[in-house]
């Protein structure tokens, strides 16, 4: 069963999107990035209090491990862009944050929640999807999923985990 799961998580990936979506972080209409860079996909919503708090955690991860792209994706289909750039705007953020109201992205990885993460090797499957840690809160967290996980791919080791059950909201869609 576990190699099932495996398999199905591989034969995800990020691939047929090139297309050009507003960026939260610097206002402006940007291409979504197709590198052949590992990525780091982390679904976000403004109105969830689970993304609210992992979000600074979540930022700093970013700049830690600056050789991994990552992408943020606002998918809510009731949260308009003016109440997305309103909440994001209290952050100097480290990444792009990419309104997805249509839900293309988060339909095209099957995110459930927010934050969901799915990290993405160069060859664009993924390696690792769900939770940035196991509480909805970074504070009370004993597990720190993310940061372990790319720790060990920064380190050229096994990844400690290949999945963990996303926290937070569902997605509205």
């Amino acid at each position: 069963m576990k190699l099932l799961i495996a398999f199905i998580f591989s034969s995800i990936t990020f691939g047929a999107f090139t297309e050009v979506r507003y960026d939260l972080s610097t206002h402006k209409e940007k291409q979504i990035s197709r590198t052949k860079n590992k990525k780091v996909l982390i679904f976000l919503s403004p109105s969830c209090p689970c993304s609210q708090k992992q979000f600074d955690y979540i930022n700093s991860l970013a700049k830690k491990f600056n050789n991994i792209e990552f992408i943020g994706f606002s998918s809510n289909k009731h949260i308009s862009k003016k109440k997305a750039l309103e909440y994001f705007d209290q952050f100097k953020i480290n990444f792009p944050i990419f309104i997805d109201q249509d839900l293309k992205f988060a339909n095209k990885m099957n995110a459930l929640k927010t934050p969901h993460i799915f990290l993405l090797n160069e060859k664009e499957e993924v390696i690792y999807q769900g939770a940035v840690t196991n509480k909805r809160s970074p504070e009370l967290s004993t597990k720190f999923y993310l940061n372990d996980v790319l720790t060990a791919l920064k380190n050229n080791k096994e990844l400690p985990y290949k999945e963990s059950k996303a926290l937070g909201c569902y997605i509205a869609r």
